[in-house]
């Protein structure tokens, strides 16, 4: 019974204390976010192009948004709708110099768009694609893989997860991208709490002494896929660790029987999960862990 109590009151003190807000998108996914990040959805011809070779083959019934400050979204929405006019003076300035070597060049423009992200406020964005396509249907292939790794042992998808990532790297050339060092920092594939298996990707690269990281988390809701991004280029607040921001409690049915318990240190391991991930403060996480022992 005293577990019962306690149980209920961290309840109401995770739904009452403001330290960070949940975005949903469209009832297959929440995300526990700052409280200065909104969402905006992308009509899909904005972004068939642009994310075509990455995401074609999930089916035409897409959905693509993304989460951040207004100014971070505005930014990242102009590169893909209007970025002749987004980087024409920057065009105009590589024009009237005159540069010795390649590299001298994209090091000069990489340093004025670094330039043009500060005087834009952008600090990232994480981006997200559901799908209403059943993977099924829409790609046979991958649906068979994916249903190959839900009956792997732990010790499976670790094995699984170092021969694909070879294909990956192999696939995408990384070797060939010259001058940016792209590496892949995380490759794995692990069971999430929907007992759906899950991607979890983090590709980083330095760019003439410029950090740029991506990270990707996907698996599959009823069979139909989920996407999450993160792109940061230099230093960026409230957008890494994707997987922890996931609110599961928000997206799994009402129907489906969960143990107290594991609420229990669910909500515990969460808060530290914010905190970690830059979505509260520090003292908003001592006033919250303050809360939760008293």
């Amino acid at each position: 019974m005293k577990k019962l109590i306690i149980i209920i009151i961290i309840s109401v003190l995770f739904s009452s204390y403001s330290f960070a807000k949940i975005i949903n998108i469209e009832d297959k996914i929440s995300l526990n976010v700052p409280e200065n990040f909104n969402s905006i959805k992308i009509e899909a011809d904005e972004v068939a192009d642009y994310y075509a070779d990455f995401f074609g083959s999930l089916g035409e019934k897409t959905a693509f948004y993304y989460i951040g400050t207004n100014s971070s979204i505005e930014f990242a929405n102009a590169l893909i709708n209007d970025q002749d006019k987004l980087l024409e003076p920057l065009m105009n300035k590589i024009e009237k110099k005159n540069f010795s070597t390649e590299k001298s060049m994209i090091n000069f423009a990489t340093k004025e768009i670094i330039k043009l992200m500060k005087e834009n406020k952008y600090q990232g964005v994480i981006w997200v694609l559901v799908s209403e396509d059943n993977l099924e249907d829409s790609d046979y292939e991958l649906f068979e893989t994916w249903e190959l790794i839900k009956n792997m042992s732990k010790a499976e998808m670790n094995k699984a997860a170092a021969e694909y990532k070879k294909e990956f790297e192999d696939e995408i050339g990384i070797d060939g991208l010259e001058g940016l060092n792209f590496k892949i920092s995380k490759f794995k594939i692990e069971k999430n709490e929907l007992n759906s298996p899950a991607l979890d990707l983090k590709i980083s690269s330095n760019m003439f002494n410029i950090n740029w990281d991506m990270e990707i988390y996907a698996y599959l809701k009823n069979n139909k896929p989920i996407i999450l991004g993160s792109e940061c280029i230099g230093k960026c607040k409230g957008i890494t660790n994707l997987k922890n921001k996931i609110n599961y409690t928000k997206t799994i049915s009402n129907n489906t029987s969960i143990n107290s318990s594991s609420n229990f240190i669910e909500d515990l391991n969460r808060l530290s999960n914010l905190y970690k991930s830059g979505a509260i403060t520090k003292e908003e996480f001592e006033k919250a862990k303050k809360k939760l022992l008293n």
